[in-house]
């Protein structure tokens, strides 16, 4: 079973072949089946990585792409290997070219049998990078709507509860504006009665009736410090 990312660079012609070259035959061994059932499990229905910790690996990516070993082993990932070898690494590189066609002449290897492995595994994992940049850019699109769309709740409920505490300042507000004119007639009301009291007081009766009265003015004229200078 091959990744469906795979499909979009295969190309196949009348007689089975991948890009120009024959399809692999169908060997596929436990170990095979079970690797690729271990990829279809990270890359998921769409053959999308769902983040980057899903990624494959480029071996992963060649095995889903269909890219088999060459005869005798000497794929380009061979030639990379007797590159980094401590015998050729810092060689000229005249001499490590010699080298290279020297090995595969031994081994009865054409060259263009490594370039085109080296071409496929190239293509599989191009594809691959352009599928999963798509995958990127939607992945990116989608939570970039979800943040317009978390953004916009966000200040509806912001202008909603903004709403309520404005609402709440208000019938304070007329509350206190209700108090101060009650107050204005408790003033006068209690105007009236001391004044009626003070009709009451004989100006030549006993001191008690005086202090009285001056008590009495007093606690008309009384004003509740909890709401002085109160906005």
């Amino acid at each position: 079973m091959q990744n469906k990312w795979f499909s979009s660079w295969r190309q196949e012609g009348s007689n089975g072949a991948v890009n120009g070259t024959p399809e692999p035959l169908n060997n596929r061994g436990p170990e095979d089946e079970a690797h690729e059932t271990r990829a279809a499990a990270n890359s998921g229905t769409n053959g999308f990585a769902g983040s980057t910790s899903e990624l494959q690996a480029f071996d992963e990516i060649y095995r889903a792409a269909g890219i088999k070993g060459p005869r005798l082993g000497y794929s380009i990932g061979k030639v990379i290997e007797m590159l980094q070898s401590d015998h050729i690494r810092n060689l000229p590189t005249e001499t490590r070219r010699a080298s290279i066609l020297m090995a595969l002449e031994a081994a009865g290897v054409q060259v263009d049998e490594v370039l085109q492995d080296a071409t496929l595994r190239q293509r599989a994992i191009n594809s691959y990078e352009a599928i999963q940049r798509k995958h990127l850019e939607e992945y990116e699109a989608r939570k970039a709507q979800e943040n317009c769309a978390i953004q916009a709740e966000m200040e509806r409920v912001s202008a909603e509860y903004a709403a309520r505490i404005s609402n709440n300042l208000e019938e304070v507000g007329r509350e206190k504006d209700s108090f101060r004119k009650w107050q204005l007639k408790k003033q006068t009301e209690a105007q009236r009665i001391s004044e009626a009291v003070a009709l009451c007081v004989t100006q030549n009766g006993p001191k008690v009736a005086g202090d009285s009265m001056s008590a009495f003015r007093e606690l008309a004229n009384a004003v509740d410090p909890a709401f002085v200078n109160r906005g």
